[in-house]
């Protein structure tokens, strides 16, 4: 049995983030190979998530002291609770190194425990922050859930189709977005833009959403909580927009738009620049201006072709991504 374990605060819910959607689809790939595995939430009870992923094995828990009953491998998820288990724990870091956090105590949560990052950009500055080789940590990169490369392409379209699917959060460049919505570019040339009014889970998203509120430029998409609605909304768009001010330590959503055959145009920051499929565009974070450049050069470059999404597609597949996790886990 490989156990998950969620970390402390709110429960894993559909739709509101890269560590949701890459542990979900690691369970499901293991459960379709033979291999048991759960997530496991502590302190939620049946309100831990499992409603959004009806598919996937959750197991309850009210104490973080019952983890240590666990058999098989305890595998954290970005938090590690301080207590032992029967097998050597692992430790998944999607998350970017904390600006606030003492890495002391980090020291603490990752000691004796397999170091998992999901890029190199992101192993390399937790080693640097956890003062440790970065030979002791493991790369085992995001994917694409395999329906995101079957959907189907809607026809092009007269006017280019952009979407924004990220959380609305200022890290995300939500406000680079909507500052270049004004640029004389995005005005007169007829592009279609809709912004997903994700992450809402938290106070920042609904204070951002109730400000989107009637707003002329774009059309506002409800939040997405499945990986068919994410794909569909991908596979009916041409460029996906990944403005992103802070260092991404990946960028999912930038893979699993290229494998749909949407270009991307993400910024050049993080661990962005590893997510390039073929299909991606680099331009400075922070820029408006660039980010319209960016969109005239996605433009310029046409339709994917059959052929460029079929070379999408070969990166960043789910067999690769748990084929690595297996080996960093020793199973």
């Amino acid at each position: 049995m490989i156990s998950f374990v969620w970390p402390p605060g709110v429960p894993m819910l559909a739709g509101t983030g890269g560590s949701e959607t890459y542990t979900a689809g690691q369970v499901r790939e293991l459960l379709r190979r033979g291999i048991s595995a759960q997530v496991v939430s502590i302190g939620h009870g049946t309100k831990d998530g499992r409603k959004d992923f009806p598919d996937i094995p959750f197991l309850a828990l009210e104490t973080a002291d019952e983890l240590s009953k666990l058999s098989g491998t305890v595998v954290f998820v970005n938090r590690a609770y301080d207590v032992p288990t029967k097998n050597k724990a692992v430790i998944i870091l999607h998350c970017a190194t904390s600006k606030t956090a003492k890495n002391s105590i980090m020291k603490v949560e990752v000691a004796s425990k397999t170091i998992i990052a999901t890029s190199i950009y992101n192993g390399q500055q937790w080693a640097v922050f956890l003062d440790i080789p970065y030979s002791r940590i493991h790369i085992v990169l995001p994917f694409a859930d395999p329906v995101f490369g079957n959907v189907k392409r809607s026809k092009p379209a007269k006017k280019t189709r952009i979407v924004f699917a990220g959380r609305l959060h200022p890290d995300k460049g939500i406000y680079t977005l909507l500052e270049m919505m004004h640029e004389k570019e995005m005005q007169k040339n007829g592009f279609v833009v809709s912004l997903v009014t994700a992450g809402q889970h938290v106070e920042t998203g609904q204070t951002i959403a109730q400000m989107l509120k009637g707003y002329p430029y774009a059309k506002l998409v409800n939040p997405l909580k499945s990986v068919t609605s994410m794909a569909q909304l991908l596979g009916q768009n041409d460029i996906l927009l990944v403005p992103s001010v802070y260092a991404e330590p990946f960028g999912m959503l930038s893979v699993e738009a290229q494998h749909t055959g949407c270009r991307v145009v993400a910024s050049n920051i993080g661990g962005l620049p590893e997510t390039n499929c073929g299909l991606l565009t680099l331009v400075e974070p922070r820029d408006p201006r660039a980010l319209v450049k960016g969109i005239e050069q996605a433009v310029a470059l046409g339709v994917a072709t059959k052929r460029e999404r079929t070379i999408a597609k070969e990166s960043f597949t789910l067999d690769a991504s748990v084929d690595a996790l297996l080996v960093a886990l020793k199973i």
